[in-house]
């Protein structure tokens, strides 16, 4: 700790020091055990709710204890970038995929899983603002949208939050009752429904493709799917173009895509 650090602050880093890592930082010669055990317990609790309820699927598979573990883990020697509780989950997730190292205990799936319900909460509190701008010039009290349009003719309008990945594991099948799967590519589409509730959709390589054509926008869905053709060595197959519209058209059921205009 620097020499140069004004008292106030080295006191504080000494504090936040200790509660971060108790089992490595003496407490504070000035602070008593009770008080300090008091500060120690909160912050930790309070950092492990937000863990268990961003990842409750996860938490439960791998047990108290060791969820207690990889939560001290995170706790202690992680660099948070961000103060906000709702990034807490994001953080987590990139301590995960670049600080953590699993053991035998934990499933071969731990990062995915926990990708998959981070995605979960990432859709379903994602900033307004998207939608603000996906619904701009419609009548805030009743939004209205086009089930019926002719979505090879038209710009397809995505969902304002809708994200597609492709998974080693069926991560989507993952529970405390079913916590052993084994190995399978599954693609799956991760979306904010119309009615704002989030939505969920599997998927394949080839379709997350076109689903991300489509959301650099500008095409028709047409366009997007003779060029998907064309980029896979495909161009001029009728069977795979009407297989791509179909697609887009079940994708309009289901509110991936919003509407066409």
């Amino acid at each position: 700790m620097s020499n140069s650090m004004p008292e106030f602050k080295r006191i504080q880093q000494a504090f936040a020091n200790h509660i971060k890592s108790p089992e490595h930082v003496a407490r504070p010669s000035d602070v008593d055990e009770r008080h300090m055990a008091v500060y120690r317990d909160l912050f930790f609790k309070n950092i492990m709710s937000f863990l268990s309820g961003g990842f409750p699927v996860l938490a439960e598979i791998i047990g108290e204890e060791r969820w207690q573990v990889i939560g001290r883990a995170f706790f202690s020697s992680h660099y948070n970038k961000t103060p906000y509780f709702l990034e807490i989950s994001r953080e987590f997730l990139s301590f995960l995929e670049h600080e953590y190292t699993p053991t035998t205990e934990d499933p071969a799936y731990l990062y995915e899983l926990a990708h998959y319900e981070w995605l979960e909460l990432f859709v379903d509190v994602e900033p307004e603002e998207k939608v603000a701008e996906a619904t701009r010039g419609k009548e805030s009290a009743e939004l209205v949208f086009d089930n019926n349009c002719n979505i090879s003719s038209t710009t397809p309008r995505m969902s304002p939050v809708v994200e597609g990945f492709l998974y080693q594991y069926p991560v989507h099948q993952i529970s405390a009752e079913n916590p052993s799967v084994e190995t399978k590519e599954t693609a799956l589409i991760v979306f904010r429904k119309r009615d704002d509730d989030v939505g969920f959709a599997e998927s394949n390589p080839f379709t997350l493709q076109l689903l991300s054509l489509l959301k650099e926008g500008g095409r028709t869905g047409a366009e997007a799917v003779t060029l998907l053709l064309s980029q896979r060595g495909l161009e001029g197959h009728q069977a795979a173009y009407n297989g791509g519209i179909k697609t887009l058209e079940h994708w309009l059921a289901l509110g991936i895509i919003w509407e066409g205009r």
